[in-house]
């Protein structure tokens, strides 16, 4: 056995600063170790480099500093941002939208799109994934490899899932199985978009959230069927 490290606490709080592209700080996390912290306090070094910068712990600095004591930490020199996100991805710490947001500080073109597709569009990340690159894959998203396959494609049926919003709910529109049905619908070249609009128009409130995209399908058939001869009917699934 050998010592590789020392951990060392201090209450000057100016000698920590934050990693520049690290995630945001988030004051719900903050509260709620503050709030643990009170109740009892584990001894849980932060791990900052040479620098002061916080690699891994940023959270829990805040919440110490706000409740103004020691911070205990220990110093890794040569660890930098490359560090920092990769003992996040092993640790799951991040949510996806945090992940979005650190490679958009980054200046990641593909990340800049998403995130501001996203936000217009109010889709969740697998819908955003699906009509920007054709796939979802989450680890795509993690690790910085992202890319936006058809943009123009991607908001041409975003703007299309939205022309269905006065004949649905905006989570009905915006539900991932839904979404993965409709994509297929758009792709498929009998479907014509125009006309299924023109059938939700006068079957009033046909749609309804279903459990798979085989359900999704088979209620968009029915509704875009209804009433064609039999020559003009078309088959989604």
């Amino acid at each position: 056995m050998k010592k590789i490290n020392e951990v060392y606490e201090t209450i000057n709080y100016n000698r920590f600063k934050l990693l520049g592209n690290n995630r945001d700080i988030n004051k719900k996390h903050v509260n709620k170790l503050i709030k643990s912290m009170k109740e009892k306090r584990l001894i849980s070094p932060i791990l900052i480099n040479e620098s002061g910068e916080i690699i891994d712990g940023q959270h829990r600095f805040e919440a110490q500093k706000e409740l103004k004591v020691a911070v205990p930490f220990i110093v890794q020199k040569g660890y930098g941002e490359e560090e920092a996100q990769r003992l996040n991805i092993n640790t799951s710490n991040w949510t996806l939208n945090t992940w979005v947001n650190f490679y958009c500080k980054k200046g990641i073109e593909d990340y800049i799109i998403y995130k501001d597709f996203k936000k217009k569009y109010k889709f969740e990340n697998e819908q955003c994934c699906q009509l920007l690159s054709g796939y979802y894959k989450r680890s795509t998203l993690v690790e910085g490899t992202f890319k936006v396959g058809n943009y123009n494609r991607g908001i041409k049926f975003a703007e299309m899932i939205w022309e269905i919003l006065p004949y649905f709910s905006v989570s009905g529109i915006t539900d991932r199985m839904f979404v993965r049905a409709i994509i297929d619908c758009f792709n498929n070249k009998e479907y014509d978009h125009s006309q299924f609009i023109k059938k939700l128009g006068w079957q009033g409130n046909s749609l309804k959230k279903c459990r798979d995209k085989t359900d999704n399908l088979r209620l968009i058939e029915d509704i875009y069927n209804r009433k064609n001869m039999k020559e003009n009917r078309i088959r989604l699934f």
